[in-house]
């Protein structure tokens, strides 16, 4: 029997700082609880299909197997049509021909902090789920002081310089423009409202956090966060932000 995955109410009820689990099969057992309540034939819409979740293949071929489509669409023309979907497009989502009110469920794992349209995002999707169907997404939290950092860097025009000196190679090996238009529960939820969604509903986890962006020096720094994320709970400052969104039925 397979085990029930977790729901996204248990995780926005937890204070989840040091999850035990990890990324890719944690968001990959909220996305299972959402299509298996979905009723068949159920269809599921992937947004930046492209390299799995998280760079792993293994979460969206679990999630396929329990949707009877499974669709998908990347903006990157020059990643291939993975194997797990079964229809697939190279386009954003405001610009996707997808069928008019035929999804229950969408998904994205950190999608939403690269959209430079949030509006017209939101509008797109709007259109092509049913009445009562769900996106459920993860996107770096803003609240989040690493976060935080980054869009400083980002206004400023020097956050590829400084991620090329703390992290050798990783604007060269992945590098998709980052925006930080949508993934602040605040922002999110007015432009919910003004897209005919309903209000949306928030959780919040932090695995390791990011160690890796605070080398040598540094360190003292990131030591100090985790301390006071031991000391003061408050899950809404948390790295990472889920986020369940329903249209109207």
């Amino acid at each position: 029997m397979t085990a029930a995955p977790i729901s996204f109410d248990a995780l926005a009820r937890s204070y989840n700082f040091r999850h035990p689990s990890d990324r890719v099969s944690l968001f990959r057992d909220v996305v299972l609880e959402r299509v298996r309540a979905a009723p068949r034939p159920r269809r599921v819409l992937e947004l930046g299909c492209g390299n799995g979740i998280a760079q792993d293949t293994s979460a969206p071929l679990a999630i396929g197997r329990e949707a009877d489509e499974l669709w998908g669409l990347e903006p990157d023309a020059k990643i291939a049509k993975p194997a797990h979907v079964t229809n697939f497009q190279h386009a954003l989502m405001e610009t996707a021909k997808l069928p008019e009110s035929y999804f229950d469920t969408a998904y994205s794992c950190l999608v939403m902090e690269h959209v430079a349209d949030p509006v017209g995002f939101m509008r797109a999707l709007h259109r092509v789920m049913k009445p009562g169907g769900e996106y459920l997404f993860m996107t770096m939290n803003a609240r989040h002081y690493f976060v935080r950092i980054a869009s400083t860097m980002r206004a400023l025009h020097v956050d590829e310089f400084v991620l090329r000196k703390v992290r050798p190679g990783v604007v060269e090996d992945y590098h998709y423009p980052v925006q930080y238009r949508f993934n602040h529960p605040t922002s999110i939820a007015r432009v919910c409202r003004e897209t005919g969604f309903e209000e949306p509903r928030f959780a919040f986890v932090e695995f390791r956090g990011p160690a890796p962006y605070f080398p040598g020096p540094l360190k003292p720094f990131f030591n100090l966060m985790e301390w006071k994320r031991r000391r003061f709970h408050n899950p809404k400052v948390l790295l990472e932000l889920y986020c369940l969104v329903r249209k109207p039925a």
